[in-house]
């Protein structure tokens, strides 16, 4: 279109606001303002208008929609917004679409200053004789619509819409100095993306998809001109989205307005007569609106989390309110890491295994080491608001509803209000971690017997059956629930999950290192109990549950923290997106780029993956497992390099697998969503679906990923590096055998407990670690019960001497 400007000179401009004065007061019923006053409010008005138009009416900030994307970038999954709305430029938007809007609207836009007066006087003729007109042009409905949009305060938009002799006396004035300011292309355009079309679609790209599910560059005629027809008339559309109401008005304007085109000559009689005699053909695009409303009811968990992800990026705004009041009216295209495939297959394999109607949750979340990208949270539940039929809760508050089949509540993700579920034996991986940070090697042997009397104190309502004394106190003394009571090496110790030995392995590096090491790998402690309080007392150090899990979590956590494992001890926080685009088209790299901090060594980290290959059975090339992975069983098909964890908290209140590849992590668990520490949850049919789908949902996830390894460990995280080494002990006084022990530069304590050996009772026969551990280390001397112990025989060892016959003749 060619440009157009409209030559002005003072006095016409002058003239031009007097009759704009007169003919608007008349428009809007005041003629009992004397004419004089008229004339001089216009005038001057008129004079200060050029002076005072506002920015906003040629640089208009107008509220977009943002669109939320599956990794494909094509699939929707929902859209946040204040009004549904899209900008466009002139060349997006079909000819066809123009000429209708121009016919119904406003036909002599490129031919008036901003004012038409000859549509004035036939409208304040028409209304004196009791007919009612209007005489806005598209321009002065430009600045209307703007100035609403772009109001702060009530009394704004109250300014911009009342119908008042100021208001559109106002109106004219900026819409002739607009005229002045801006180009003809330039203001259609802004109409175009400022027109409400009803059905919360604001500008033709809305309306266009919400009417017609196409782009405003492919509308029919008579798609066209059915668009035109609502910026006057938007109710007449009310209903018609939802296959309901009347569309007799809708079509009666769509054909007034196809006879006008063709009058005005931008369409022959013969198109629009064609056109009038289609339907209205309405094909509505689903109007996806935040989380509830997703285009698939499993995805509303990650929608959720990418929410709330958003809300706490400093980069999108100084406080949360802002942040969000941004993706809702920034107009960003937000292609984010969900890989909708594996999250349909993961929901749907999920509920197959335990039912949406069951309490018992069976949920995992899949998440990239190396980036963080979260490529699928998937549980058997419903993402809904609608909690009406949900089953009874399992912890007997009736105040509130359940959380099955239907909840909003994040149960994959947690929040301040949602702490997780137990993590058992996953926690081990932490301890682990800080043994070989402190410098204990996967040689170290520590014994594991069946029931270890620790040095933690036992809190007021231990359960008796852990409960021991020891020198006068109630100590904690867990029990194992491997079969073999022989030493381990760390390998084994974690690859059958010795709960024994990992209460002595955190003994000797210490509680709040392993808590540490737990923090930096990616955990959120919300609970206001267990390993919290602790450090709130400032004793985390006597809190020996840590390593067995007894503190909850949630399996996007866990997939973290095992992803940093599996990235070589690099950790990336959880990230929901991919590509972040705005408006204008520009690209937030920094929005989208992981955040990662190298929180191990690589060493450490791979000779941790090492001992994690025990658990699923993979005794790989610098790995020396010994023993019946605890989820070995379950991973046979699995041909790729993999490692684990599998985790039963106490009382089987929850169950877990988590598994990972170096370019894949899944985290799956089982338990109560309404009642966390509810006892026996985890039946041993749960527990092996667990185990069952989190490998199925790993195999998905690597598919179609390139198969990728790790490295051996290495010869110090093996061996050890400048390890000293620990005296042997024989049967010898306990005193003594400590004094050694600590001669030799480590900090040697009498064990809790007895443990079985061929001494006799009460003397010490070994230690906890044994072999040899890093200068200055804790290493306990081993108290023998007497259970093997004999009496050597007296006399002659051939005749049998007094009393009795030989001893290896049997």
């Amino acid at each position: 279109m060619e440009t157009l400007k409209r030559d002005r000179s003072p006095l016409g401009d002058a003239v031009a606001l007097l009759v704009c004065g007169v003919l608007a007061g008349i428009l809007a019923a005041a003629a009992a303002f004397p004419l004089a006053g008229l004339f001089g409010m216009a005038a001057e008005n008129g004079i200060q208008s050029f002076e005072s138009l506002p920015t906003e009416l040629t640089k208009p900030t107008l509220p977009q929609t943002s669109y939320v994307y599956a990794s494909d970038g094509e699939t929707l999954i929902t859209s946040f917004y204040e009004e549904n709305r899209r900008e466009v430029t002139l060349d997006e938007v079909s000819p066809l679409m123009i000429d209708a809007l121009l016919a119904a609207e406003d036909s002599k836009f490129y031919e008036h200053n901003g004012v038409d007066w000859a549509g004035i006087i036939r409208a304040a003729v028409a209304n004196q004789g009791g007919d009612s007109q209007g005489a806005s042009t598209l321009t002065m409905q430009y600045v209307r619509n703007t100035l609403i949009y772009s109001a702060s305060t009530i009394d704004e938009v109250i300014a911009a819409s009342e119908d008042t002799y100021e208001r559109k006396l106002r109106e004219a004035r900026y819409a002739m100095a607009i005229e002045d300011s801006m180009s003809k292309e330039e203001i259609l355009e802004g109409y175009l993306n400022v027109i409400y079309l009803g059905n919360q679609a604001y500008g033709v790209h809305a309306g266009s998809y919400s009417y017609f599910n196409k782009p405003p560059s492919e509308l029919e005629l008579w798609e066209a001109a059915t668009l035109a027809s609502l910026p006057k008339f938007p109710s007449y559309a009310d209903g018609l989205l939802d296959g309901e109401g009347d569309d007799t008005q809708i079509v009666e304007r769509r054909n007034w307005i196809l006879d006008r085109m063709a009058s005005l000559g931008y369409i022959t009689q013969d198109q629009a007569d064609t056109a009038k005699e289609q339907p209205l053909g309405l094909n509505p695009r689903p109007v996806r609106s935040e989380c509830v409303d997703v285009a698939t009811a499993n995805w509303g968990f990650f929608c959720d989390y990418f929410k709330a992800w958003w809300g706490d990026q400093e980069l999108f705004g100084e406080t949360e309110r802002d942040r969000i009041s941004l993706l809702k009216r920034g107009g960003f295209k937000i292609v984010t890491s969900l890989d909708a495939d594996l999250q349909n297959q993961a929901t749907e394999r999920l509920s197959d295994e335990v039912d949406v109607d069951s309490p018992e949750a069976l949920g995992s979340v899949t998440i990239t080491p190396g980036t963080g990208h979260i490529r699928a949270m998937a549980v058997n539940r419903i993402y809904s608001l609608d909690q009406t039929d949900n089953g009874p809760r399992t912890d007997g508050d009736d105040s509130k509803p359940s959380n099955y089949p239907n909840t909003t509540i994040p149960l994959l993700s947690g929040n301040s209000e949602v702490s997780g579920y137990p993590a058992g034996s996953t926690f081990k991986m932490f301890t682990l971690l800080a043994a070989l940070e402190e410098g204990w090697p996967l040689k170290t042997t520590i014994p594991n017997p069946s029931k270890y009397v620790s040095q933690y104190p036992a809190g007021n309502d231990a359960d008796p059956d852990v409960t021991c004394s020891r020198g006068g106190r109630n100590v904690w003394c867990p029990n194992n629930s491997i079969s073999s009571s022989a030493p381990l090496n760390l390998w084994s110790l974690f690859g059958r999950s010795s709960n024994t030995g990992f209460v002595q392995l955190q003994e000797m590096v210490g509680t709040s290192k392993a808590y540490d090491a737990a923090k930096r790998a990616g955990i959120s402690f919300y609970s206001p109990g267990g390993v919290v309080a602790a450090e709130e007392n400032g004793n985390v150090d006597d809190y020996g549950s840590f390593t067995l899990g007894m503190d909850p979590t949630t399996p996007l956590d866990m997939a973290e923290a095992y992803a940093t494992v599996a990235a070589g001890g690099l950790h990336c926080n959880p990230l929901p997106v991919m590509q972040v685009i705005d408006a204008t088209g520009e690209e937030w790299t920094e929005a989208s780029a992981p955040q990662c901090d190298q929180a191990f060594s690589e060493e450490v980290a791979y000779a941790a993956v090492s001992a994690g290959r025990c658990v699923v059975g993979q005794n790989a090339e610098g790995t020396q497992c010994s023993g019946n992975g605890t989820a070995a069983a379950y991973t046979g098909g699995f041909d790729r390099p993999l490692f684990g964890k599998t985790g039963t908290a106490e009382s089987d209140r929850s169950y877990w697998f988590i598994g990972s590849t170096p370019n894949a992590t899944t985290a799956t668990f089982v338990g109560d969503t309404d009642a966390t520490f509810r006892s026996e949850v985890a039946s041993e049919s749960l527990k092996v679906s667990v185990k069952e789908v989190g490998v199925w949902i790993l195999k998905k996830a690597v598919k179609d990923l390139e198969e990728e390894g790790w490295p051996k460990p290495t010869g110090d995280m093996v061996n050890g590096k400048n390890l000293t080494s620990i005296p042997s002990i024989g049967c010898m006084d306990a005193d003594e055998a400590r004094s050694r022990v600590a001669g030799a530069g480590f900090d040697a304590s009498i064990a809790g407990g007895q443990f079985a050996s061929d001494c006799k009772e009460g003397e010490a026969f070994g230690t906890s670690p044994s072999g040899s551990a890093p200068g200055g280390a804790p290493v306990y001397i081993l108290i023998s019960d007497g259970s093997g112990y004999e009496e050597e025989p007296t006399g002659d060892e051939t005749t049998g001497g007094p009393g009795g016959g030989g001893r290896g003749d049997d």
